[in-house]
């Protein structure tokens, strides 16, 4: 077979593996329009809708319409108006996080990332999923039990795909024999069990008052949240069950939380291993700074250079996204034929050599410098850190805003050191998880607050207080 290339997207003949009798696995961006295509359907391949235990929720759903019936009914929620709305909440969630470092900071003691960023996630999107947040933040320390939780969600993934069917087999054991085994998968059953609790309490009080979220005074209005919505919406009774439901919340709650959290801690750690990256950063953000909403935020460059560069690199979803088109799929001269499981990795597009030089090498700069506008639209393209098509991620407006808001207001309150924190150790994806996960045992990335900065906009630089 004579190789092939494509100068824009590195294509070669090898670009196309069958990596299982009923899989092909395609890294070329150029086909990445016709498997992730809008308006066409897309099935999910069987052996990928199980490997976290929710075969009902949304991620689950292996037929097309099935998951269009079922995203029709959540995206509103998740629409940039949508969050907009939700911002003073992210902010007052996002100060409270902030708080905790400070007493960290006053008591000497470090912060582990991974910990924080979970628990104003998960703060966030309890909240706004079922009216009663996690309150993950009123813990000193970010309530770590709940980062073991996420983590367990994904500690499967490998032996399901290997295993089909092996997460619905444990999910029948009983709670103590699976702590025992696997005390990150015994984690994952107790989150599940957290989510059933806020479900049924979200079912009985819709059956009881006609509202899942009835208000107690008449003159105020209840807040509409996800699942109060899902429960007075069109939807069919089946898919308004208490198992369905506590599928779909679980999917969402982890999802938000897990990924972010990840992409959040790579920033962080990159930002923070270059000091004249930080003094230019604060230099932009000194004008804006304490209170920016989030469209300000997103008006200055290198922090949203930073942002984008930080997703980029992270590659949060490095697992292959598999689906199946009912037609055949013609991939350059090689024909598909239909209800094939094709799968594609965001990871190869944007850690492609070709569109993005050194592609592990955390540069921000790589979005503000000039450059061809072939080139420009080469890298957007290729700047899939939430997929894209039908099944993309649902989230990706809450995730922006929390991002942006997280790195814009500790890095305005704080001068933050690395403490015991190695790239190859505690960063960089060693293990596909679906998720990208760092060595096995790592905490991830530490930090210590050296200095609380002024608040004030005339005196970002000023400190208020040192800790020795």
């Amino acid at each position: 077979m004579s190789m092939k290339s494509s100068a824009c997207t590195g294509y070669t003949a090898s670009s196309i593996v069958r990596i299982a009798p009923g899989e092909v696995h395609i890294d070329d961006l150029d086909f990445y329009d016709t498997l992730y295509a809008l308006g066409v359907k897309r099935d999910k391949d069987p052996l990928h809708t199980q490997i976290f235990g929710t075969p009902l929720s949304l991620f689950g759903s292996e037929f097309h319409e099935v998951h269009k019936a079922r995203r029709s009914a959540i995206n509103p929620f998740f629409s940039r108006s949508s969050v907009l709305r939700l911002e003073p909440m992210i902010q007052q969630r996002v100060q409270q996080m902030c708080d905790r470092f400070g007493d960290l900071g006053k008591r000497g003691e470090p912060v582990l990332l991974r910990d924080a960023f979970v628990a104003v996630t998960i703060d966030i999107v309890t909240e706004y999923s079922f009216a009663k947040s996690a309150d993950t933040l009123a813990d000193p320390y970010f309530a770590p039990h709940w980062e073991k939780m996420m983590s367990g969600v994904t500690e499967a993934v490998p032996l399901a795909k290997a295993l089909p069917g092996i997460v619905q087999v444990i999910q029948q054991l009983p709670l103590s024999w699976v702590r025992v085994m696997n005390p990150l998968l015994g984690s994952f059953f107790d989150y599940s069990n957290i989510i059933r609790d806020q479900v049924a309490t979200a079912i009985y009080t819709h059956h009881a008052t006609g509202s899942a979220n009835a208000s107690k005074d008449p003159e105020k209005p209840a807040r509409t949240t996800v699942f109060q919505d899902l429960l007075e919406s069109s939807l069919p009774p089946h898919e308004k069950s208490e198992e369905r439901l506590t599928q779909e919340g679980v999917g969402m709650v982890s999802a938000a939380a897990e990924t972010t959290s990840i992409a959040l801690a790579t920033t962080m750690f990159h930002v923070l291993s270059d000091p004249s990256l930080v003094a230019r950063l604060r230099d932009e953000m000194r004008p804006a700074m304490p209170g920016a909403d989030w469209l300000t935020l997103e008006s200055l460059p290198l922090l949203t250079a930073i942002v984008k560069e930080g997703l980029r690199i992270t590659t949060a979803i490095c697992g292959r996204l598999p689906l199946m088109a009912p037609e055949p799929l013609q991939y350059r001269e090689w024909t598909i034929p239909p209800n094939t499981s094709v799968s594609m990795s965001p990871r190869d597009a944007l850690l492609n050599p070709t569109i993005f030089p050194n592609p592990k090498a955390f540069d921000p700069d790589r979005w503000l410098r000039p450059t061809s506008e072939a080139a420009k639209s080469q890298m957007n393209r290729a700047y899939l850190p939430f997929n894209k098509g039908s099944r993309m991620c649902l989230g990706f407006n809450l995730a922006y805003a929390d991002i942006y808001h997280t790195i814009s207001s500790l890095l305005s309150r704080f001068d933050l050191e690395l403490v015991d924190t190695v790239r190859e150790r505690d960063v960089d994806m060693i293990r596909d998880h679906f998720t990208a996960k760092a060595v096995r045992g790592s905490e991830g990335v530490k930090v210590r607050v050296v200095r609380v900065l002024s608040e004030d906009k005339e005196g970002m630089e000023e400190g208020t207080c040192t800790f020795e």
